[in-house]
């Protein structure tokens, strides 16, 4: 199943962007499709988040409900392992996935890489076998950093403004993302790109 990498550039230091990863509810509303479910004490697996992810890809369609827990947090690396695993109660389909993020110091501010090795059963499995899941992936990626960049942005410059009227305010919300992730785009995309490459044009 796919074994997917991304990264992403944003303009602001690497200890700011490490603080916001830690903190659950707010990187939820920076990634669309994902609903945040809230948390729950374990006492072997510590925090447990629970969420739903909405996916449609072309004529998949998928509501999946989970669990993820942060296994492995390195502060001074700056760098957690995630695992996730949930179930479409409707279609049947399974996913599970190990996620590693690692944020950098970059001349222009952090860099955010992220690994994840993912493993799908059911309708979405075939879709994962086409290389559609790693397209997709892309995309998200893509709208989590932009979500990311403006939510991160718009607080700094509230706190820079530095008088006690703003700093009384609550932080600004992070700019609106899709509540299903969409793959119908990319699928066309997809068609077209291939059928360039047979054709030769």
């Amino acid at each position: 199943m796919p074994e997917i990498t991304q990264s992403f550039d944003i303009d602001q230091p690497p200890e700011l962007v490490w603080r916001f990863f830690q903190d659950i509810p707010r990187v939820v509303t920076c990634m669309p499709g994902l609903e945040y479910g809230g948390a729950r004490a374990d006492d072997t697996q510590g925090e447990i988040h629970a969420g739903k992810v909405r996916i449609k890809l072309g004529p998949v369609s998928a509501a999946f409900e989970g669990e993820a827990t942060i296994s492995e947090v390195d502060a001074a690396a700056r760098t957690a392992r995630i695992e996730g695993k949930g179930i479409d109660k409707r279609g049947g389909s399974r996913a599970s996935a190990t996620v590693v993020y690692k944020i950098a110091a970059t001349d222009a501010g952090s860099t955010v890489e992220i690994n994840a090795d993912i493993k799908l059963s059911g309708a979405l499995a075939q879709m994962g076998r086409t290389g559609i899941v790693r397209d997709v992936a892309a995309q998200i990626t893509e709208q989590f950093a932009e979500s990311l960049r403006a939510t991160l942005a718009a607080e700094t410059a509230a706190t820079a403004a530095g008088d006690d009227a703003n700093a009384s305010q609550p932080a600004p919300p992070p700019p609106a993302v899709p509540r299903e992730i969409r793959g119908d785009a990319l699928l066309l995309k997809i068609l077209w790109r291939r059928i360039k490459a047979l054709f030769g044009f």
